[in-house]
Protein backbone atom coordinates (compact mmCIF):
# COMPACT_ATOMS: atom_id res chain seq x y z
CA UNK A 1 0.00 0.00 0.00
CA UNK A 2 2.96 2.34 0.47
CA UNK A 3 3.60 2.04 -3.07
CA UNK A 4 0.37 3.72 -4.23
CA UNK A 5 0.81 6.93 -3.89
CA UNK A 6 4.04 6.21 -6.10
CA UNK A 7 2.17 5.03 -8.57
CA UNK A 8 -0.42 7.71 -8.70
CA UNK A 9 2.16 10.22 -8.87
CA UNK A 10 4.13 8.71 -11.91
CA UNK A 11 0.63 8.16 -13.62
CA UNK A 12 -0.75 11.46 -13.58
CA UNK A 13 2.87 13.31 -14.62
CA UNK A 14 2.09 10.89 -17.58
CA UNK A 15 -1.20 12.27 -18.22
CA UNK A 16 -0.07 15.96 -18.02
CA UNK A 17 2.60 15.63 -20.19
CA UNK A 18 0.61 14.07 -22.97
CA UNK A 19 -2.02 17.17 -22.66
CA UNK A 20 0.87 19.34 -22.17
CA UNK A 21 1.80 17.63 -25.70
CA UNK A 22 -1.40 17.81 -27.30
CA UNK A 23 -1.81 21.30 -26.76
CA UNK A 24 1.71 22.30 -28.73
CA UNK A 25 0.51 20.28 -31.42
CA UNK A 26 -2.87 22.05 -31.43
CA UNK A 27 -0.97 24.92 -31.23
CA UNK A 28 1.51 24.12 -33.76
CA UNK A 29 -1.01 22.96 -36.49
CA UNK A 30 -2.94 26.25 -36.04
CA UNK A 31 0.10 28.31 -36.35
CA UNK A 32 0.97 26.52 -39.43
CA UNK A 33 -2.87 26.91 -40.84
CA UNK A 34 -2.78 30.67 -40.04
CA UNK A 35 0.62 30.83 -42.18
CA UNK A 36 -0.56 28.95 -44.75
CA UNK A 37 -3.93 31.05 -45.44
CA UNK A 38 -1.89 34.49 -45.13
CA UNK A 39 0.45 33.27 -47.81
CA UNK A 40 -2.59 32.10 -49.78
CA UNK A 41 -3.52 34.24 -53.05
CA UNK A 42 -6.99 35.84 -52.60
CA UNK A 43 -9.06 36.51 -55.52
CA UNK A 44 -11.68 38.54 -56.21
CA UNK A 45 -12.96 37.98 -59.53
CA UNK A 46 -14.58 34.64 -59.09
CA UNK A 47 -17.42 35.57 -56.89
CA UNK A 48 -16.75 39.68 -56.53
CA UNK A 49 -15.54 39.06 -53.15
CA UNK A 50 -12.04 37.96 -51.23
CA UNK A 51 -12.01 34.33 -51.01
CA UNK A 52 -8.61 31.75 -50.97
CA UNK A 53 -7.86 30.45 -54.26
CA UNK A 54 -8.17 27.14 -53.45
CA UNK A 55 -12.24 28.11 -52.51
CA UNK A 56 -13.09 29.23 -56.05
CA UNK A 57 -15.76 28.01 -57.61
CA UNK A 58 -14.42 28.56 -61.20
CA UNK A 59 -11.03 28.01 -62.69
CA UNK A 60 -8.32 30.69 -61.96
CA UNK A 61 -5.49 31.76 -62.54
CA UNK A 62 -3.22 34.58 -60.68
CA UNK A 63 -0.28 36.56 -62.23
CA UNK A 64 1.67 38.73 -59.33
CA UNK A 65 3.50 41.38 -59.72
CA UNK A 66 6.34 39.79 -58.52
CA UNK A 67 5.97 37.21 -61.60
CA UNK A 68 6.21 40.23 -63.72
CA UNK A 69 9.02 41.50 -62.37
CA UNK A 70 10.88 38.02 -62.28
CA UNK A 71 10.17 37.64 -65.98
CA UNK A 72 10.51 41.02 -67.15
CA UNK A 73 7.50 41.29 -68.74
CA UNK A 74 6.50 44.42 -69.84
CA UNK A 75 3.12 43.74 -71.70
CA UNK A 76 -0.19 42.01 -70.71
CA UNK A 77 -0.50 40.30 -73.48
CA UNK A 78 3.25 38.58 -72.56
CA UNK A 79 2.37 37.89 -69.58
CA UNK A 80 -1.34 35.96 -70.83
CA UNK A 81 0.08 33.86 -73.08
CA UNK A 82 1.31 31.92 -70.14
CA UNK A 83 -1.89 31.46 -68.88
CA UNK A 84 -3.62 27.63 -69.53
CA UNK A 85 -6.80 28.36 -71.56
CA UNK A 86 -5.64 31.52 -73.36
CA UNK A 87 -4.51 32.11 -76.71
CA UNK A 88 -2.53 35.56 -77.58
CA UNK A 89 -2.26 36.66 -81.19
CA UNK A 90 -0.60 38.90 -82.71
CA UNK A 91 -1.01 40.10 -85.82
CA UNK A 92 2.47 41.59 -86.38
CA UNK A 93 5.53 43.03 -84.85
CA UNK A 94 4.96 45.00 -81.56
CA UNK A 95 1.88 47.38 -81.48
CA UNK A 96 -0.09 45.56 -84.10
CA UNK A 97 -3.22 44.13 -83.59
CA UNK A 98 -3.14 41.86 -79.92
CA UNK A 99 -6.23 39.64 -79.02
CA UNK A 100 -6.56 36.91 -76.54
CA UNK A 101 -9.13 34.14 -77.11
CA UNK A 102 -10.56 32.03 -74.17
CA UNK A 103 -11.00 28.70 -74.56
CA UNK A 104 -11.32 29.05 -78.42
CA UNK A 105 -14.26 31.31 -78.01
CA UNK A 106 -14.23 34.65 -79.68
CA UNK A 107 -12.15 37.46 -78.56
CA UNK A 108 -15.17 39.70 -77.69
CA UNK A 109 -16.54 37.00 -75.37
CA UNK A 110 -14.30 37.52 -72.90
CA UNK A 111 -14.85 40.78 -70.57
CA UNK A 112 -11.64 42.48 -69.70
CA UNK A 113 -11.75 44.77 -66.81
CA UNK A 114 -9.18 47.13 -64.97
CA UNK A 115 -9.81 47.49 -61.05
CA UNK A 116 -13.12 46.77 -61.81
CA UNK A 117 -14.17 49.13 -64.54
CA UNK A 118 -14.96 47.26 -68.23
CA UNK A 119 -12.53 48.24 -70.91
CA UNK A 120 -13.85 46.22 -73.46
CA UNK A 121 -13.54 48.39 -76.61
CA UNK A 122 -16.39 49.48 -79.39
CA UNK A 123 -19.47 48.02 -80.37
CA UNK A 124 -18.32 44.73 -80.94
CA UNK A 125 -16.62 44.14 -77.41
CA UNK A 126 -13.67 43.12 -78.36
CA UNK A 127 -10.32 44.08 -76.29
CA UNK A 128 -6.66 45.24 -77.85
CA UNK A 129 -3.72 44.25 -75.91
CA UNK A 130 -1.32 45.81 -78.02
CA UNK A 131 -0.43 48.85 -76.04
CA UNK A 132 -1.49 47.91 -72.71
CA UNK A 133 2.00 47.65 -70.54
CA UNK A 134 2.78 46.52 -67.08
CA UNK A 135 3.23 49.78 -65.47
CA UNK A 136 2.08 49.75 -61.92
CA UNK A 137 -0.16 46.22 -62.32
CA UNK A 138 -0.54 44.54 -59.11
CA UNK A 139 -1.75 41.28 -60.08
CA UNK A 140 -3.65 40.09 -63.12
CA UNK A 141 -7.13 37.41 -62.09
CA UNK A 142 -8.46 35.55 -64.55
CA UNK A 143 -11.51 33.34 -64.70
CA UNK A 144 -12.18 30.62 -67.32
CA UNK A 145 -15.38 30.07 -68.20
CA UNK A 146 -19.12 31.46 -68.28
CA UNK A 147 -19.53 34.61 -65.99
CA UNK A 148 -22.41 36.30 -67.60
CA UNK A 149 -23.91 36.05 -64.03
CA UNK A 150 -21.57 38.35 -62.25
CA UNK A 151 -20.58 40.45 -65.43
CA UNK A 152 -22.86 40.20 -68.17
CA UNK A 153 -23.04 38.94 -72.15
CA UNK A 154 -19.26 39.84 -72.88
CA UNK A 155 -18.32 37.01 -70.45
CA UNK A 156 -19.52 34.17 -72.13
CA UNK A 157 -15.75 32.70 -72.54
CA UNK A 158 -14.33 34.39 -69.39
CA UNK A 159 -12.71 37.15 -67.31
CA UNK A 160 -9.56 39.13 -67.26
CA UNK A 161 -9.12 41.78 -64.54
CA UNK A 162 -6.16 43.95 -63.87
CA UNK A 163 -5.66 45.28 -60.70
CA UNK A 164 -3.03 48.52 -60.03
CA UNK A 165 -1.18 48.88 -57.24
CA UNK A 166 -2.07 50.11 -54.17
CA UNK A 167 1.09 52.39 -52.34
CA UNK A 168 2.62 51.06 -48.80
CA UNK A 169 5.03 51.97 -46.93
CA UNK A 170 7.57 54.99 -47.73
CA UNK A 171 7.21 56.86 -50.83
CA UNK A 172 9.85 55.51 -53.00
CA UNK A 173 10.82 55.64 -57.10
CA UNK A 174 12.12 53.11 -59.31
CA UNK A 175 13.94 54.28 -62.88
CA UNK A 176 14.78 52.12 -65.66
CA UNK A 177 16.41 52.31 -69.19
CA UNK A 178 17.10 50.25 -71.55
CA UNK A 179 17.80 49.08 -75.51
CA UNK A 180 18.17 46.74 -78.13
CA UNK A 181 18.57 46.18 -81.55
CA UNK A 182 16.16 47.99 -84.46
CA UNK A 183 16.79 51.58 -82.40
CA UNK A 184 14.51 50.22 -79.56
CA UNK A 185 14.48 52.12 -76.48
CA UNK A 186 12.17 51.74 -73.71
CA UNK A 187 12.38 54.21 -70.45
CA UNK A 188 10.34 53.04 -67.83
CA UNK A 189 9.74 54.94 -64.17
CA UNK A 190 7.46 53.73 -61.49
CA UNK A 191 6.70 55.34 -57.85
CA UNK A 192 4.55 54.64 -55.13
CA UNK A 193 3.75 55.22 -51.25
CA UNK A 194 1.67 56.19 -48.59
CA UNK A 195 1.38 59.75 -46.31
CA UNK A 196 -0.73 59.50 -43.67
CA UNK A 197 -4.38 58.48 -44.84
CA UNK A 198 -3.56 58.93 -48.63
CA UNK A 199 -2.15 56.42 -50.79
CA UNK A 200 -0.85 56.33 -54.16
CA UNK A 201 1.09 54.40 -57.13
CA UNK A 202 2.23 55.55 -60.21
CA UNK A 203 3.49 54.03 -63.28
CA UNK A 204 4.89 55.42 -66.69
CA UNK A 205 6.86 54.38 -69.98
CA UNK A 206 8.14 55.35 -73.38
CA UNK A 207 8.82 52.83 -76.23
CA UNK A 208 10.44 53.25 -79.37
CA UNK A 209 11.39 50.77 -81.90
CA UNK A 210 11.97 50.81 -86.15
CA UNK A 211 11.05 46.76 -86.41
CA UNK A 212 12.58 44.69 -88.74
CA UNK A 213 10.73 46.23 -91.63
CA UNK A 214 10.75 49.14 -93.33
CA UNK A 215 7.72 52.27 -91.86
CA UNK A 216 6.98 49.48 -89.11
CA UNK A 217 7.90 52.02 -86.31
CA UNK A 218 6.19 51.84 -83.20
CA UNK A 219 5.71 54.52 -80.62
CA UNK A 220 3.67 54.18 -77.57
CA UNK A 221 3.72 56.48 -74.37
CA UNK A 222 1.74 55.08 -71.34
CA UNK A 223 0.95 56.07 -67.66
CA UNK A 224 -1.76 54.47 -65.26
CA UNK A 225 -2.12 56.29 -61.45
CA UNK A 226 -3.81 55.22 -58.56
CA UNK A 227 -4.23 57.71 -55.59
CA UNK A 228 -6.59 56.76 -52.68
CA UNK A 229 -7.75 58.59 -49.37
CA UNK A 230 -8.39 55.99 -46.61
CA UNK A 231 -10.39 57.86 -43.80
CA UNK A 232 -10.82 54.47 -41.42
CA UNK A 233 -9.51 50.80 -42.15
CA UNK A 234 -12.98 49.96 -43.64
CA UNK A 235 -13.24 52.18 -46.44
CA UNK A 236 -11.05 53.47 -49.34
CA UNK A 237 -11.66 56.16 -51.88
CA UNK A 238 -9.71 56.06 -55.17
CA UNK A 239 -9.39 57.71 -58.22
CA UNK A 240 -7.69 55.41 -61.63
CA UNK A 241 -6.07 57.48 -64.40
CA UNK A 242 -4.53 56.25 -67.57
CA UNK A 243 -3.30 57.82 -70.21
CA UNK A 244 -1.97 55.61 -73.60
CA UNK A 245 -0.80 57.02 -77.15
CA UNK A 246 0.59 55.26 -79.56
CA UNK A 247 2.20 55.61 -82.76
CA UNK A 248 2.15 52.58 -85.48
CA UNK A 249 3.58 52.14 -89.00
CA UNK A 250 1.96 50.53 -91.55
CA UNK A 251 4.52 48.38 -93.67
CA UNK A 252 4.28 47.52 -97.12
CA UNK A 253 4.21 44.24 -99.02
CA UNK A 254 7.14 42.08 -97.71
CA UNK A 255 9.28 41.78 -101.25
CA UNK A 256 9.84 45.17 -102.98
CA UNK A 257 7.70 45.47 -105.77
CA UNK A 258 9.88 45.00 -109.16
CA UNK A 259 8.90 47.45 -112.10
CA UNK A 260 9.84 46.47 -116.00
CA UNK A 261 10.06 48.33 -118.49
CA UNK A 262 7.41 48.50 -121.51
CA UNK A 263 8.87 46.48 -124.38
Amino acid sequence: MRNRPVWFLILNLMLAARVIHAQDTERSISADQEEAAQSEPVVVSATRFDIPLEQSPASVSVISSEDLEQKQIERVSDALREVPGLSVVQTGTAGQLTSVFTRGLRSEHTQVLLDGIPINQGLQGAFNFADFTTDDIGRIEVVRGPQSTLYGPRALAGVIQIFTKQGEGPPGITLSAEGGSYDTFREWAESDGKIDNFDYSIGASRLDTDNARPNNNYRNTAAIADIGWSPNEQLRIGSLFTYSVSDTGNPNTIFNPTITSDR
